[in-house]
């Protein structure tokens, strides 16, 4: 058995923005995260970076205007499933459906509506960020519904 990973944990994901206030804003108004820190690198001229919590996860929003480029955001759920690396981040949630309804609520678009598998027994459900990010909420289907 391998050690390499030992007890390791997730640590954080990071989002490259041109946009960091928007990104910012989009991440602590639309899904609730709070601002742990923000600072700057010296030596990278216009970088901004913050650290965002939200329930133990981590997520940093790294801001450079000049170096981020604006990536083309799928278009449809299977656009997005072809795509190779890393593709989204899912959130598991109580139930998908009222994280939909509230984040209807606050503007942001739907990208795949909630959906069951019940081969899988999950319900699941997308959105984007403001930069086109994909995140997806997860739920586990009842077992009678599986």
């Amino acid at each position: 058995m391998s050690t390499i990973l030992g007890s390791a944990t997730v640590e954080h994901i990071m989002i490259g923005t041109g946009n960091y206030d928007a990104t910012l804003a989009w991440w602590t108004e639309k899904l609730g995260f709070e601002v742990e820190m923000e600072w700057t690198v010296p030596e990278f001229s216009g970088l901004q970076l913050a650290y965002l919590t939200k329930n133990g996860f981590r997520l940093e929003i790294v801001g450079n205007p000049a170096r981020f480029q604006e990536r083309p955001a799928p278009m449809a759920i299977d656009q997005h499933l072809a795509d190779s690396g890393f593709s989204h981040l899912a959130f598991k949630v109580e139930d998908v459906d009222a994280v939909m309804a509230e984040l209807s609520e606050k503007g942001v678009p739907t990208f795949l509506p909630a959906t069951s598998f019940a081969d899988v027994g999950r319900r699941v459900a997308f959105v984007q960020d403001n930069q086109g990010n994909v995140i997806e909420f997860a739920a586990d289907l009842p077992r009678e519904a599986a």
